[in-house]
C-alpha cells in the first residue's frame, strides 16, 4: 500500500475519540479486552470492533492466554511513530481522560492485590500451592543450567530414569548397567532423546569407561547394592576428568530388611558421613551431602507403602 494511502487510512482510524482513548490507555499498560472495556466504561463487543480497526492499522500488539486476549500499543516503524508523537499533546484534552485514568488505576490496583493474597497465604503455601502431579519441574529447571557440551555417565541407569532428564540438556550420556535387560528397556524408552546415547553393560566396580572419559558421573540409587561403597566410588573418580563431578543419590539407613531379598539391596541404606569419608579416601575433593525432600516409595510384601528418606552426596575429582 502506498505511503500516502496508509497515512490517509491511519488518519481516518484516529479520527474517532474512542480509539484515541483506547490507544492512550494501551500506551500505559497491557490490558485484556475486558479490562479495556472497564477502563472505557463501555461494552466488550464495542471495544472489539474498535480493536479490529486498530489491528488492521498495525497499531495493536496482542498476546493470548487461554480465552483471554491482552492488547498493547505497538507502533509500526516509519511515519506512524511520528504521527503518534504528534498526537500525544492532544491526549490530555480528551473529554473522558480523567474518568479513563481513574478506572485504569482501579484495574491496575486489583492486579496488585494478588500480591496481598500471596502475603496472606505465605505461611501455608507449601501445603496449598506446592503440590505437583509428577514433581519433575524443579529437576527440569535445574538441568537447564548444565553446559550443553557435557558428557555424562549414568551409572546403574536401569531403564533410564535419570538419563531421561539429562538427555535433553547435554551432548552425550553413557548409560551403564550390569543388566542387559535393563539396558534394552532403556534403549526403547530413551530412543527419542536428542543427545548422543551409548549403552554399555558393566558393573560399578569395573566400569566400562576409560580414564577421564566423562565430565560427570551420576550414581542414582546404586551404592546400596554393593557390599562396600569404596570400590564403586574409586571407579567413579577414575572415569571423570580432572575437576569433574561425582554425584550420588542414596537411601538413608533404614530397617526394611525385606528389601534384601525383594529389592536385591545389599545394604539397608548408607550413612552420609561415612560415604563422604569414603569419597575423600578415593581422592575426591569438595565432598558434601544434603538431605533431599524426595522419598523413595516402595510397597512391602505385606502391602505397606514405605516412604524412605534420601540424601545427595557430591564431590569433584582434583583438578
Amino acid at each position: 500500500m502506498p505511503a500516502a494511502e496508509t497515512l490517509s487510512g491511519a488518519l481516518r482510524a484516529l479520527s474517532d475519540e474512542t480509539r484515541l482513548r483506547m490507544l492512550s490507555l494501551l500506551a500505559q499498560a497491557e490490558l485484556s479486552v475486558g479490562e479495556l472495556a472497564r477502563c472505557l466504561g463501555t461494552g466488550q463487543s464495542r471495544v472489539s470492533n474498535h480493536l479490529k480497526i486498530l489491528r488492521d492499522l498495525g497499531w495493536l500488539g496482542e498476546r493470548h492466554e487461554g480465552s483471554f486476549t491482552f492488547c498493547r500499543l505497538q507502533l509500526p516503524q516509519g511515519p506512524m511513530q511520528a504521527l503518534w508523537s504528534a498526537l500525544q499533546p492532544s491526549m490530555a484534552g480528551l473529554s473522558q481522560r480523567e474518568a479513563d485514568q481513574a478506572r485504569l488505576a482501579i484495574v491496575l490496583a486489583e492486579r496488585a492485590d494478588s500480591r496481598a493474597f500471596f502475603d496472606r497465604v505465605a505461611g501455608d503455601w507449601d501445603v496449598i500451592g506446592s503440590d505437583f502431579e509428577q514433581g519433575t519441574g524443579r529437576l527440569e529447571a535445574l538441568t537447564c543450567l548444565l553446559d550443553p557440551d557435557l558428557v555424562v555417565a549414568d551409572i546403574g541407569c536401569g531403564t533410564g530414569y535419570l538419563t531421561a532428564a539429562l538427555g535433553r540438556r547435554v551432548r552425550r550420556v553413557v548409560c551403564v548397567d550390569p543388566s542387559a535387560a535393563m539396558l534394552d528397556q532403556a534403549r526403547t524408552k530413551l530412543a527419542t532423546l536428542p543427545c548422543e546415547l551409548e549403552f554399555r553393560e558393566g558393573s560399578m566396580q569395573a566400569l566400562p569407561l576409560s580414564d577421564g572419559e566423562v565430565h560427570a558421573a551420576c550414581a542414582h540409587m546404586v551404592l546400596h547394592h554393593l557390599p562396600q561403597a569404596r570400590p564403586g566410588l574409586a571407579e567413579l573418580a577414575r572415569v571423570v576428568r580432572p575437576g569433574g563431578a561425582v554425584v550420588c543419590v542414596e537411601l538413608l539407613p533404614h530397617h526394611e530388611t525385606w528389601m534384601h531379598e525383594s529389592m536385591a539391596d545389599t545394604r539397608l541404606g548408607l550413612d552420609p558421613h561415612e560415604l563422604l569419608a569414603e569419597m575423600r579416601y578415593v581422592g575426591l575433593q569438595d565432598c558434601r551431602h544434603e538431605l533431599i525432600s524426595d522419598r523413595y516409595v516402595v510397597e512391602s510384601p505385606a502391602g505397606r507403602r514405605i516412604r524412605l528418606p534420601l540424601f545427595l552426596a557430591c564431590a569433584r575429582r582434583a583438578a
